[in-house]
């Protein structure tokens, strides 16, 4: 990954640099593009929106001889044509000629790009050179990137039924607004980028359908790497959320990838008896505040991942709710502290109560605290909480509110691994969630979201994955 700091503290440094050591009277170097050093030989970008610029990267030419060096020509090979702009001392241009530089000292050439849109849907490369000439001879730096053209909304309301493909990405900022009345579709392989503190509001109704192979993506438009091998994508709080407003019902989702937000789904309190939300074979992950918060909302959610957030991974305060296999779990670490459990449940907000009736099959709720399933029930509402064939992170309840359930010191997943961010919450062999669930409630999701047989064997396993043989 290419360096980025501030440009103005780049042209400080070069110029600082470039001036230090010189004098009129120092002879040239008859060997000059042989007596230079480059601090790399390619210079590669992350991936940008088209008309978008880049971060500023840069080279770093050192001249390793006793004499002072004169580079009489640096040019872009292609002129420009395709983005590629570079900065010496602060002037910005195509060319640059006569560049001196003093003996054992160094000068600093910035690299930056605009794309221009290429009329596709699908990062396309794009290349050019920086090409060093002195004495007939040549030294030259490869300049690489991808850049991706996408539909751009600034503060879009959405106020006919509407439907987005994946013909083109689109690039979110402030928000997308989903009318009252008014029902946004978006079809598989669709992917919304969100900028800054961007977010989806929905007044009206929205139905994602994704599919196993072309899930719908909402994330954040940070393409880039915020330190090598680590991307801004995996990062929470890239943007803000998806709200259904008091007016939203019937929202279908599946197959649909929401991550790195401050929440994944805020659900205002309506109604727990129209269904506010159907979400199926969906994963979000990675938020600074809930995956899903609920107040008063009637509720769906099956073979779906919730998982790794600042606060509680679901806040349910009063309504009416149904998982099924179902993988929630909280092993956030990239907040500055986490607070929260896993699964919190509630009967009241704000001094309202609301009735609460929320039941768990053959659902995983774990993470890294020593207990990851939270109540706060006031005797002013009634509530009913069921778990059937749960593996639970949490003292052993009642057999009245939990049958067939497990409740282990580890839920062995595949991979929990903080050092690199890396999570993947299908089932290691020795977890005690294989087998365990009820086929009762398997029946009706006999796949689980990566379209694996749960009934094959007969001995159906808890949660949103079924574990498999030669699993990668």
């Amino acid at each position: 990954m290419k360096t980025l700091i501030p440009f103005f503290l780049l042209v400080f440094l070069s110029f600082s640099i470039f001036l230090s050591g010189c004098s009129p009277d120092e002879e040239f170097g008859t060997d000059p593009i042989g007596s230079l050093s480059f601090s790399t030989d390619t210079l590669s970008f992350d991936t940008v929106f088209s008309k978008l610029s880049t971060p500023t990267a840069w080279l770093i030419i050192r001249n390793n001889g006793s004499k002072k060096i004169k580079i009489s020509g640096i040019t872009l090979k292609d002129g420009g044509t395709n983005g590629f702009r570079i900065n010496i001392d602060g002037v910005s241009a195509k060319s640059f000629s006569d560049v001196e530089i003093p003996a054992k000292d160094s000068l600093f050439l910035f690299v930056a790009l605009t794309p221009l849109e290429q009329g596709s849907g699908q990062p396309f490369a794009i290349s050019d050179a920086l090409i060093f000439q002195s004495e007939g001879i040549q030294k030259q730096i490869v300049l690489e990137a991808y850049s991706l053209d996408a539909v751009t909304w600034h503060g879009k309301t959405i106020q006919s039924d509407t439907t987005l493909t994946a013909d083109f990405p689109y690039h979110i900022y402030d928000s997308l607004v989903v009318a009252k009345n008014t029902t946004l579709t978006i079809r598989e392989g669709t992917t919304l980028y969100f900028h800054n503190k961007a977010k989806l509001v929905v007044h009206g109704k929205i139905l994602a359908t994704g599919s196993a192979l072309a899930p719908i993506t909402l994330r954040g438009d940070r393409l880039d790497e915020i330190l090598p091998g680590f991307l801004y994508d995996i990062y929470p709080g890239q943007w803000e959320s998806v709200r259904l407003s008091e007016s939203s019902f019937e929202n279908v989702l599946n197959y649909v990838h929401i991550r790195g937000a401050n929440s994944g789904i805020i659900a205002d309190s309506s109604s727990s008896e129209l269904v506010k939300l159907k979400m199926t074979n969906s994963i979000i992950h990675n938020m600074t505040e809930n995956c899903i918060w609920s107040c008063n909302n009637k509720m769906s959610i099956a073979n779906s991942q919730l998982t790794n957030s600042g606060s509680n991974t679901v806040s349910l305060f009063g309504g009416w709710y149904d998982f099924t296999h179902c993988t929630l779990a909280n092993y956030q670490d990239m907040v500055e502290s986490r607070s929260g459990s896993t699964l919190f449940l509630c009967n009241n907000f704000e001094k309202i109560n609301y009735p609460l009736h929320a039941v768990f099959f053959n659902c995983i709720v774990f993470g890294s605290n020593f207990s990851e399933v939270d109540t706060l029930m006031s005797s002013q509402s009634t509530w009913n909480i069921q778990f059937k064939n749960c593996m639970l992170r949490s003292l052993e309840w009642p057999s009245s509110m939990a049958a067939g359930c497990v409740y282990p010191k580890e839920p062995k997943f595949l991979k929990i691994d903080y050092d690199t961010e890396k999570f993947d919450f299908r089932l290691d062999s020795v977890s005690e969630a294989r087998f365990a669930a009820d086929s009762v409630y398997s029946k009706q999701y006999p796949y689980d979201m990566n379209g694996i047989d749960r009934l094959g064997d007969g001995k159906p396993d808890i949660g949103a994955y079924e574990w498999t043989t030669g699993q990668k």
